[in-house]
């Protein structure tokens, strides 16, 4: 850029220069001279302005279309969190209204109203929870750079998680690479593989086994988990990672799932510098695979 203006300054200095001396004694020549020349510096400056300004325009409209869709996003975020709220808390109020209107005296359906109030509070409380991980997540503020032994933290969350395995009768195998190490923040590590794990074994089959895997190539290093569950629909794999969106909705429900888990893993990856990636068949299970660019 600088050398076009060098040039173009030039260019017109010498032009002037040789206009001036030519017709110097010719007023009306003179006057013609500096006009011609006048004109090509305007051109001249405008075709070597016209690509940076051209430039200049597409990444303005770009930045408009990205704050766009941001705000897209957002509002679609706070509709979708306004309707899961709204849910358990329309539940609780009418149980609450139910016992408050004389329900209380009768001891077996105030027992169970007690009890489904609770489970709807606890449904409320992780949905909170999961929306403020996923606020943390994407401020970026964590700028943690520890080593993380991805044997030694998976090892931790399948031990954490057996009581729910147990439940199922379903088995976590452990197959990482126990030198795999990444870098990054161990608190969001863990939280991620929890909830692939914890995913992994509430959608595996009763009896089941998940697999989880780690190990490092050239380029990458990459974790898997895997089930042999019910799978997922190919239509579904696209928008799997999607906030609140289900794929078996009354499942989630009764699995406890507040449609954040897997938004939170893709967010998670980002931080670590990888990505999630998806592959699964109904009937025949999913892997989940987190791959990390060295």
């Amino acid at each position: 850029m600088k050398t076009r203006w060098l040039i173009c300054a030039l260019l017109t200095a010498i032009i002037a220069s040789v206009v001036a001396v030519l017709f110097k004694d010719n007023v009306v020549l003179l006057a013609t001279g500096v006009f011609i020349v006048t004109c090509a510096g305007v051109l001249s400056l405008y075709f070597i302005l016209k690509g940076p300004i051209e430039n200049m325009r597409h990444q303005v409209m770009e930045v408009e279309e990205e704050n766009r869709q941001a705000e897209n996003i957002r509002s679609e975020f706070v509709a979708n969190v306004s309707h899961e709220l709204k849910t358990p808390l329309t539940s609780i109020s009418g149980f609450i209204e139910t016992l408050q209107a004389g329900a209380v005296n009768d001891p077996e359906t105030r027992d169970r109203f007690i009890e489904i109030i609770a489970i709807e509070t606890a449904r409320l409380k992780r949905l909170i929870d999961d929306i403020l991980v996923l606020s943390d997540i994407e401020s970026r503020m964590d700028t943690s750079d520890e080593n993380i032994n991805v044997f030694v933290i998976t090892d931790d969350v399948a031990e954490m998680l057996e009581p729910i395995a147990h439940r199922r009768n379903i088995t976590v195998i452990n197959e990482i690479d126990d030198t795999l190490e990444i870098k990054g923040s161990e608190d969001k590590f863990r939280q991620m593989m929890v909830n692939l794990i914890e995913n992994a074994i509430k959608y595996g089959k009763d009896g089941g086994h998940v697999w989880v895997r780690g190990y490092e190539t050239d380029d990458e290093k990459i974790i898997t988990v895997k089930d042999d569950g019910i799978g997922i629909e190919q239509n579904d794999l696209e928008r799997i990672a999607e906030r609140f969106y289900r794929v078996d909705k009354s499942r989630s429900t009764k699995v406890g799932g507040t449609g954040l888990g897997l938004s939170i893993v893709k967010h998670t990856a980002a931080l670590f510098n990888g990505e999630l990636k998806v592959s699964s068949k109904p009937d025949e299970g999913s892997e989940f695979s987190i791959v990390i660019k060295k």
